[in-house]
């Protein structure tokens, strides 16, 4: 069954620069249990940049506790690029209180990010990488991912549509070449400058997609992301809406 992964208030954050209210977040919370959505990415985990950005830029364990303490079913976690990793920002899953760790790559940087997955793995984090820039992945890209002893560690790798401009024809074959280099749970995450959120995103599921990313409205920069209510509308003969509930 395919899982729904929300990152509404750290793509989101984007838009309001990772500015968000206690209530809107508990509020949120509550919405996403209430639609059995599967994980929820609340931000991101960079202490680089320490000056005007809001609170979910930095996501603390301080700051998630009292969240993660309300979240009933969710799995909650947060994202961390590659060239901000700092390995003593990450104590372990139990006291981080934390589920998940999402790793966010560029193609170039993806040596360092299987380093990376490996040293939170051993953590207890559940690990997670996005493959970034998607089109731009090159038979060098593939190779290292190929020759990677531990894929058993991830729970998925994501293929990110960045800027928004690939379409269902690009992803198929880039999402065929990730599973032929043997990696089983292969997910998406949408971006909606072209309008072809819903049709990658739809794509992505006929595949056998393991997760897809949504925020609530489409919230998100390079043209927003895929709106939770876009997709869960879509006639039956598209979509087992089912599957998603």
């Amino acid at each position: 069954m395919i899982k729904l992964l929300d990152c509404t208030t750290r793509d989101g954050g984007y838009c309001t620069n990772w500015n968000y209210s206690d209530e809107y977040i508990f509020d949120l919370i509550k919405t996403l249990n209430k639609n059995n959505i599967f994980y929820y990415e609340i931000g991101y985990r960079n202490y680089y940049e320490k000056e005007n950005k809001g609170s979910f830029y930095y996501c603390t364990p301080d700051l998630i506790e009292k969240f993660y303490n309300k979240k009933n079913n969710l799995k909650i976690g947060v994202m961390v690029d590659t060239k901000r990793f700092k390995e003593k920002d990450f104590s372990n899953a139990k006291e981080d209180y934390t589920d998940f760790v999402r790793i966010a790559t560029h193609p170039e940087k993806i040596k360092e990010t299987l380093i990376i997955a490996e040293t939170l793995y051993k953590k207890n984090y559940t690990v997670m990488i996005q493959l970034m820039d998607m089109s731009n992945l090159l038979q060098e890209h593939y190779k290292i991912l190929e020759e990677w002893k531990y894929k058993n560690f991830l729970k998925t790798i994501y293929l990110a549509d960045t800027y928004g401009i690939i379409n269902p024809d690009d992803l198929e074959k880039i999402y065929n070449k990730i599973k032929e280099i043997g990696y089983k749970n292969i997910s998406f995450h949408a971006h909606n400058k072209k309008y072809l959120a819903l049709s990658n995103s739809l794509k992505a599921i006929e595949l056998g997609a393991y997760s897809i990313d949504i925020t609530q409205d489409g919230e998100g920069i390079n043209g927003g992301n895929l709106q939770y209510e876009e997709l869960i509308n879509i006639p039956e003969n598209k979509l087992l809406f089912n599957e998603l509930k």
